[in-house]
């Protein structure tokens, strides 16, 4: 006949083997974490690249972010009394389809900001990087501008955008190859 152990006993065992299970995770962690393979799978797993490609991707996404941010201030300045150079601007992060549509209305819209006498000035509330490789990127960013023109009687209303970039590196340079508005 076998004996069963009283309940305080099994208690203790249960303690004992919840310890061991611990102090067994804790060893295959450590051991993991001495390998190259195991290092590199862990740092995988958290986003954390151990060849500095972390550096890298943080300084891609820091350029094609300043750039897709630039291009949409100067998407959305507008000032009637000097367009100009606010649409060479445009242009100068424009390329492909977008720049040859800008182009092609370029003199509609200095016309349009004149008749409307229209100022607006924008501002970048969020931005985020979707896909990323060498040399092209998906950028959405969300922006405002306070937009005064003849329609508005000359008081400032606040606009809100939501655009779709798609980036291009050329020649090292970040350019807008489509500007969509979103949602």
């Amino acid at each position: 006949m076998s004996r069963l152990l009283p309940a305080t006993t099994w208690g203790r065992v249960t303690a004992v083997l919840a310890v061991l299970a611990v102090a067994l995770a804790g060893a295959i962690a450590v051991t993991a974490l001495r390998s190259d393979e195991g290092r590199d799978a862990l740092q995988q797993a958290v986003g954390v690249a151990g060849d500095g490609g972390d550096e890298e991707l943080t300084a891609a996404h820091r350029e094609v972010s300043e750039a897709a941010r630039e291009l949409t201030l100067a998407f959305l300045e507008v000032d009637h009394r000097d367009m100009e150079p606010l649409t060479d601007k445009v242009l100068s992060y424009a390329t492909g389809e977008f720049e040859e549509q800008y182009a092609a209305n370029v003199e509609q819209l200095i016309d349009a900001a004149e008749r409307n006498e229209s100022v607006s000035t924008g501002s970048v509330v969020a931005l985020g990087v979707g896909d990323l490789d060498a040399d092209s990127a998906l950028v959405y960013v969300a922006a405002d501008s306070e937009v005064a023109n003849v329609t508005t009687d000359g008081t400032t209303q606040s606009r809100y955008y939501r655009l779709q970039l798609d980036m291009v590196r050329e020649d090292g340079e970040w350019l807008a190859s489509n500007v969509q508005f979103v949602g």
